[in-house]
């Protein structure tokens, strides 16, 4: 989908307010709302995990698994269902499945856009970066009328 100009950029802070709040380099900002699995990478004394985290209500003990500033975001894409899924330099993997009531996750570009999946798996994207027609209003997922 539209989230390719993210790739590539560096986690800049990691913060919760209204939900878990991912600042990238280069003005742009990810905002996950709804429930999202995050995948940690493996280390010397522990397997790859994952773990599912509400960003709305993040406990003192699930705060630490969530420092990956610093961190290159390696890959970001939206697939047919429109699951946000970002990959991480570090081996670290965030995936976030849409809503039914609420707005899943928002993607902010200072330079490119806005993107966000609505309830019911609706995308609004929003393009200054790209001709207009280019530029998609709502993409309504088969999958979630």
């Amino acid at each position: 989908m539209y989230t390719q100009w993210i790739e590539n950029c560096v986690v800049q802070r990691v913060s919760v307010r209204d939900g878990l709040v991912l600042d990238l380099d280069d003005y742009n900002e990810i905002v996950i709302s709804c429930p999202l699995l995050l995948t940690l990478p493996a280390t010397e004394t522990f397997p790859v995990e994952s773990v599912r985290i509400d960003p709305l209500r993040i406990t003192l003990g699930e705060r630490p698994l969530l420092n990956f500033a610093g961190a290159v975001r390696t890959k970001a894409w939206s697939d047919d269902d429109v699951g946000l899924h970002l990959s991480f330099s570090r081996g670290h993997r965030i995936d976030v499945d849409p809503d039914a009531e609420q707005t899943a996750w928002e993607l902010y570009g200072k330079r490119h856009g806005y993107m966000a999946c609505l309830p019911r798996g609706r995308v609004r994207v929003v393009r200054h970066d790209v001709p207009e027609d280019d530029d998609a209003t709502i993409v309504n997922s088969a999958t979630h009328h």
